[in-house]
């Protein structure tokens, strides 16, 4: 077993131990830990305990949602964190493996799989390769307290990669980015909670399905995309 003590705080293996047992909405998940590194799994090498991702995978239920302890690869939906079937498993094994290589400058590490319960979003339409854009929000928090919501989705940020784009998409947008006093009320007790469990700066990402708002993601706040406001930090407040 790895040593969370070792771990980046933004690696689920750090943070979602500290929130999983919250009284607050999460998707079902399993965590199965890999010990091969990044470039034995990018030169094609099976991850030794391959036949014990694929039973864990089975006990979510198919289609899941599948992620590294670091990143989901969202923006190519259908050929990552989607999985249909078992059969599509060991392709997006890899393409995630590709994408945790990329991403940055020097990549990020794999060290676990997370298999989550497919949550039903009610989406207003799918951009980039298939992903369902539905009502996220991402909340702030310092030391426990809550700083700032927005919402996750802005236009600047849509692309369209395999599809034209949906007639009046932006309205659809606007509308779903309209953040409610009811929304502000329970994602702040919800986020006031995970604050007493970590301690400093974070970004916590919730999805609506349903009539729940489900915590689906975190990460250090210094590390997260933050729209403009009074809280965002500059770049020498985050050390860059």
């Amino acid at each position: 077993m790895l040593d969370t003590k070792k771990i980046d705080e933004n690696s689920m293996l750090y943070w979602y131990p500290k929130i999983k047992n919250l009284n607050i909405p999460q998707p079902k998940t399993e965590i199965v830990e890999v010990n091969e590194s990044i470039f034995d799994l990018l030169d094609g090498k099976l991850p030794r305990n391959i036949d014990e991702i694929k039973r864990v995978a089975r006990k979510i239920g198919y289609p899941l949602f599948m992620r590294t302890d670091h990143l989901s690869g969202k923006h190519e939906w259908k050929y990552t964190c989607y999985v249909e079937s078992e059969k599509d498993l060991m392709p997006h094994i890899s393409n995630l493996v590709e994408s945790s290589a990329m991403a940055g400058i020097v990549g990020l590490p794999i060290n676990a799989l997370v298999f989550r319960e497919l949550l039903k979003l009610d989406y207003v339409f799918k951009a980039f390769n298939g992903l369902p854009i539905a009502r996220e929000r991402r909340v702030f928090i310092k030391d426990g307290n809550v700083q700032c919501i927005h919402a996750y989705w802005v236009e600047d940020a849509i692309r369209f990669w395999e599809a034209k784009e949906p007639e009046g998409w932006r309205e659809k947008l606007r509308e779903l980015n309209t953040v409610t006093d009811e929304e502000v009320e329970i994602l702040t007790e919800y986020a006031e909670i995970v604050g007493r469990e970590v301690k400093g700066y974070w970004s916590v990402d919730f999805a609506k399905s349903g009539e729940k708002w489900y915590l689906i993601d975190m990460a250090k706040g210094e590390d997260s995309w933050h729209p403009p406001c009074e809280y965002k930090l500059t770049r020498d407040e985050r050390g860059a």
